[in-house]
């Protein structure tokens, strides 16, 4: 491969044979200046890369993470009405200690619900983008909640199908499956 020569070719003027070369510029900068575009450049290029590295981790702290908590916890609902299923639809029927745990554990949820419309900010638009519930649908779910957490104690006529329709209002709210059979009969008056 042939090597590449740079010269100097400046065009000459003279006369009689005579020349004079013209000033030209070199065609290689001096060594200080390139060094200072080049040493430009890498800031140029680390500073970026940390603008966008911090702008990165706002997204995910301030946005992502509250939003995958609160599907987490919308996750934790179902799994807690499931979990607990026996204690929900036989009020006041097993011990103490397992009505006020699962007492505890509905109220808990419903607090946490609560707590998301503050923790993911600008709900209403954010809902939309990563399909949350809307803000009166999961206050509805957690009123339902807390309804739930208290009728854990009595037994009456009335509260098994009252805490049936309570925990499909939860489940329709905030999207949570349930099967057809699960529902509480729609002809039983």
């Amino acid at each position: 491969m042939p090597s590449l020569h740079l010269t100097n070719a400046c065009p000459t003027i003279g006369s009689k044979g005579r020349s004079a070369p013209l000033r030209c510029a070199p065609l290689i900068p001096s060594v200080g200046h390139h060094k200072y575009i080049m040493d430009f450049t890498v800031f140029i290029t680390v500073l970026s890369g940390v603008i966008t590295f911090v702008i990165g981790q706002l997204i995910v702290k301030l946005l992502l993470d509250p939003v995958q908590d609160m599907k987490k916890t919308i996750g934790q609902v179902s799994h807690t009405l499931v979990e607990r299923a026996n204690v929900i639809a036989n009020p006041g029927v097993p011990t103490k200690v397992v009505m006020d745990n699962t007492s505890d554990s509905l109220r808990k949820l419903s607090s946490q619900l609560h707590a998301y419309l503050y923790l993911v900010p600008c709900y209403d638009k954010t809902s939309k983008v990563f399909h949350l519930p809307s803000k009166e649908k999961l206050l509805a779910a957690s009123t339902a909640l807390i309804g739930l957490s208290n009728s854990v104690y009595r037994a009456d006529d009335r509260v098994y199908e009252s805490n049936a329709k309570r925990v499909e209002q939860v489940c329709d709210l905030l999207g949570i499956y349930l099967a057809e059979g699960s529902r509480w009969p729609k002809d039983l008056k």
